[in-house]
């Protein structure tokens, strides 16, 4: 009988610690805001032959995007560990190229005047004829005080064999995060 006493607290702990790690996934489930859908509106008005992949940088703004499609700036306040899940580039117009045959591969990165560059989004080979270039992101990169800057510029790097001007692209992004769980 003293036994069975002495196994109880054991047993009780067990239970307890056990259980714990399944709340903290459900409390982390329920904290977690997936596939928030971003679109982008970018021009380039010229993108050389890239042999070197010399990056061009575009002003972007996260903040006013995310205002947009949720109707609120105060979301990025709440939260934190934004993460990109997903990235598209739809080529809409270009003159002289009908599709992505000019770049041979891709690496979107970002960047503020206060924070250095981060890689975030990655396509080594272009498919012949693509229109639509689903990119790789990077997981476990969070941009969230990325996200948050005023000063936010999309950084593309890029391999090319062909020049090409006026490129009218519509990047579809969509990023996952986590509410702050201080406020």
């Amino acid at each position: 009988m003293k036994k069975t006493y002495l196994f109880l607290p054991v047993l009780f702990m067990t239970i307890l610690f056990s259980s714990c790690s399944d709340d903290d996934d459900v409390v982390d489930r329920l904290r977690t805001i997936s596939d928030i859908p971003i679109n982008a509106e970018v021009s380039i008005d010229y993108l050389p032959i890239n042999i070197f992949e010399i990056p061009v940088e575009k002003d972007l703004d996260l903040r006013q995007l995310i205002e947009n499609e949720l109707g609120t700036d105060e979301t990025l306040d709440q939260v934190e560990e934004v993460e990109l899940d997903d990235m598209d580039i739809v080529l809409v117009s270009a003159n002289d190229q009908e599709n992505f045959d000019f770049i041979n591969s891709v690496t979107l990165g970002i960047r503020t005047d206060d924070l250095e560059y981060k890689e975030v989004a990655t396509l080594d080979e272009i498919p012949s004829g693509a229109t639509t270039l689903d990119l790789n992101t990077i997981d476990g990169v969070f941009i969230d005080e990325y996200a948050k800057s005023e000063s936010l510029k999309l950084v593309i790097k890029f391999e090319s064999t062909e020049d090409a001007s006026n490129l009218n692209l519509n990047l579809k992004m969509q990023f996952d995060a986590k509410l702050d769980p201080s406020l």
